[in-house]
């Protein structure tokens, strides 16, 4: 053979197997798959956020796992199930060691692409002024905003590493950023804190999961009215529509890279204080 076709042969079986090498690499795998449809859990999708990103993620042709305390109880995320074949329910409170066990069991080898933790609550912001604290609920808002997204993690770690885009967020909110001081929301001292300790519990988790190929973001919605207050008439300002909130975070995920793992990203995709 021709020494000079030997070289160019040689030279493009090289930049063959470099590319194959450059194909197969975790990294280049999860932008590949986060323009195609998956399979998403998302807890709390019930009502308002939750049950909007499962509408979406459906629409869009993903395979929704949607999780509520009582799944059978919410007539939209029912209704949203019997329309649609690839949203399937199942009963999940994030604050309960068994339920979330039993979840693990129940999805034993299902891959899970985008692992959303959205289940949450303000409580109202009742007693949650200083001077007139309840402090009983303290522990119930801590239990359930960060202390539930991070027993999910941990026990649905090998779905999500079964998962082609392996990405795990968490909704949280301005208001338990120390950066943007709460927001200059006032008063909300234990919602404050959860979601702080939420950020806080996602950027470690971020640097334990970052070897492993995960990659992890805290998310702030927006002042979104999932408490119904404009259908009552009232108006609060920089008030965010659900639908158009949620469309902003979705963007934001689907963009998500390695590089962005342990950040706290605005739906409109700007970057927040921690």
């Amino acid at each position: 053979m021709n020494p000079l076709r030997r070289i160019v042969i040689a030279s493009l079986l090289a930049a063959g197997c470099a590319g194959a090498a450059v194909a197969s690499s975790p990294a280049v795998a999860q932008a590949a798959a986060a323009t195609s449809p998956g399979t998403v859990l998302i807890t709390g999708a019930s009502r308002g956020i939750g049950f909007e990103m499962a509408r979406q993620y459906a629409e869009a042709g993903w395979t929704v796992i949607a999780t509520a305390r009582r799944p059978q109880d919410a007539k939209n995320l029912v209704e949203l199930a019997a329309q649609r074949r690839n949203v399937r329910l199942e009963a999940l409170d994030v604050v309960d060691a068994s339920s979330i066990a039993a979840l693990q069991q129940r999805l034993a080898g299902q891959p899970i692409d985008v692992l959303i933790n959205n289940a949450g609550d303000t409580d109202q912001f009742r007693g949650q002024s200083f001077g007139k604290l309840a402090h009983d609920r303290f522990a119930y808002l801590m239990e359930l905003n960060a202390h539930g997204p991070i027993r999910v993690a941990e026990a649905l770690i090998a779905n999500v590493e079964a998962g082609t885009q392996r990405k795990i967020v968490a909704v949280s909110s301005l208001a338990g950023s120390f950066g943007a001081q709460g927001g200059g929301m006032p008063g909300g001292y234990w919602y404050k804190a959860s979601k702080a300790a939420l950020n806080m519990l996602m950027l470690s988790l971020s640097q334990d999961l970052k070897a492993r190929g995960i990659v992890v973001a805290s998310l702030s919605p927006g002042q979104v009215d999932t408490q119904g207050y404009a259908a009552r008439g009232i108006t609060m300002p920089g008030m965010v529509d659900v639908k158009v909130s949620v469309e902003g975070m979705r963007k934001v995920i689907a963009a998500l890279t390695p590089a962005q793992s342990g950040t706290f990203i605005r739906y409109s995709g700007e970057v927040q204080p921690w």
